[in-house]
């Protein structure tokens, strides 16, 4: 088939967006600052808290596999993504920050890739609007994206998740493929505690309809799941870091059901705007009386998404970062489903199904005691009631979206992941003057400046959180690594 212009042109603007985005990621990642177990892991993993001045240096590829094993002995299952944090923080930063960089813009390019075909091309944007929603949607950005530490266990492990699903949905039957997605759940079950369990939920509920692949396809897939959750929720040190880190024994049911209720006000918090679509869609197909299976294919990735935040009520403790893995899968829903909302649906069904939407997520505020959300539900359900009383709803034009909206969308999504990216910077720069404070104080053994200082961080998702916690475990370790060792 031969090339359109058209599809040059799309080629040209997505070849500069990819490249755009790559260079602002690869600068954000190579410039946060090493931070709590970035610095501890410079050192080969033996414990949580350091020997001050007999802790040794991670110096070749044995020491990152000690470290590794040690880990997972006596700190956790997350073993692989350990492995590969161990080595990136013991590079050359610039390694660390042009993989990083990479990864996101593959995450953003299979989900793109995941779309129907027919609705991707209905904007020339639509790659660029993908990437700008991973800059604003997604939770805890700088611990989850450009922490070291964090963005291994976060994005590189939730990118393997979008790539196992992008690898179940694709329309191919060939040994290839098959191969593949085994790989890709495997690798995806393996990288997380909750991460194998959205996978075999999304899994099963695909093979309720198995019209994409053959059953006995989604059974082996399935199986692949298996080892990987084994992997992760066997490991010794899983109990050992519960002891240590999170100063408890065990988890009761009922320490675990308020856990997953903090949860999953959090998960509504940073997945409301994705969710939204969602459910104008599930009401859409209600209204419309549409089949059962149009409903579970759209709908299984966000099922899974809900019980992996319940599930997070096991850990016995909240800890936001931890909702990435939960918010990051609904991108592919919500980028699916949006354009057909947008330019497909039924005009009148389709403000039907916004009102419900509405009113459904201010339920589900209330009972999760978002009330300030559950207000807002409240007033935009309102004003869509006068809307439709004081003005009929037009039929859809299913034309494409025309080029100056999306340039001014562009324009105002930008503005404000520019604003983001200078106030990230700032942030590095009173948090590296926070380093040279503490590391001057500790040099003259004033105790009392070091517990008193801390980093001044603004109230952004860019910088990472991890970088305000003035802990014991935090302290311990920029003095191992900065007096001790000197910074090297």
């Amino acid at each position: 088939m031969a090339t359109t212009d058209t599809d040059k042109r799309l080629r040209t603007v997505n070849t500069v967006t990819v490249s755009a985005v790559f260079l602002l990621v690869l600068l954000l990642s190579y410039f946060c600052p090493l931070i709590t177990d970035d610095l501890h892991f410079k050192f080969i993993w033996k414990d949580f808290v350091p020997l001050t001045g007999q802790e040794v240096r991670v110096g070749s590829i044995a020491d990152i596999f000690e470290s590794a094993r040690n880990y997972y002995q006596f700190s956790g299952g997350r073993v692989i993504c350990h492995f590969l944090v161990f080595a990136m923080v013991n590079m050359n930063k610039w390694v660390f920050a042009s993989l990083n960089a990479a990864m996101f813009v593959i995450c953003g390019f299979l989900i793109y890739k995941h779309m129907d075909k027919k609705l991707a091309s209905l904007s020339k944007c639509t790659l660029l609007f993908i990437y700008m929603t991973m800059f604003l949607f997604l939770p805890v950005w700088g611990d989850s994206i450009l922490w070291i530490s964090g963005s291994v266990n976060y994005l590189w492990s939730g990118t393997a998740m979008i790539w196992a699903i992008y690898m179940l949905d694709k329309d191919d039957k060939s040994y290839k493929n098959y191969a593949l997605t085994c790989v890709a759940v495997l690798i995806a079950s393996a990288t997380n505690e909750i991460s194998g369990g959205m996978m075999a939920i999304i899994i099963i509920l695909r093979m309720l309809t198995h019209s994409i692949k053959p059953l006995s396809y989604y059974y082996t897939v399935l199986f692949c799941v298996i080892p990987g959750i084994g992997l992760v929720l066997t490991a010794p040190g899983n109990a050992n870091r519960m002891a240590q880190v999170d100063m408890h024994t065990g988890v009761t049911i009922t320490d675990a059901l308020k856990t997953s209720y903090g949860y999953l006000g959090y998960f509504a918090d940073w997945g409301g705007i994705l969710l939204f679509p969602i459910f104008i869609y599930l009401f859409f197909m209600i209204f419309k009386k549409g089949k059962l299976k149009n409903i579970i294919l759209s709908m299984t990735v966000t099922i899974a998404c809900f019980a992996g935040s319940v599930a997070l009520g096991f850990s016995g403790v909240v800890i936001q970062r931890a909702l990435f893995i939960t918010i990051l899968p609904l991108m592919i829903p919500f980028w699916s489903l949006g354009y057909f909302i947008v330019f497909k649906m039924n005009a009148n069904v389709r403000f039907k199904a916004e009102k419900a939407a509405v009113a459904a997520m201010g339920i589900m505020y209330l009972a999760l005691q978002n009330f300030m959300q559950a207000g807002v539900a409240a007033l935009i359900l309102l004003i869509l009631i006068l809307v439709g009383k004081l003005k009929p709803v037009r039929p859809a034009n299913p034309a494409a979206s025309p080029l100056k909206a999306d340039i001014i969308l562009a324009a105002i999504m930008g503005s404000v992941i520019m604003i983001q990216t200078v106030m990230f910077f700032i942030a590095v720069n009173n948090y590296n003057g926070y380093i040279d404070q503490t590391v001057k104080a500790m040099q003259e053994g004033d105790n009392e400046a070091v517990m008193t200082l801390r980093p001044s961080v603004p109230d952004m998702s860019f910088f990472p959180s991890e970088g305000m916690i003035v802990s014991d475990y935090s302290v311990s370790w920029i003095y191992e690594y900065y007096v001790i060792n000197g910074g090297n």
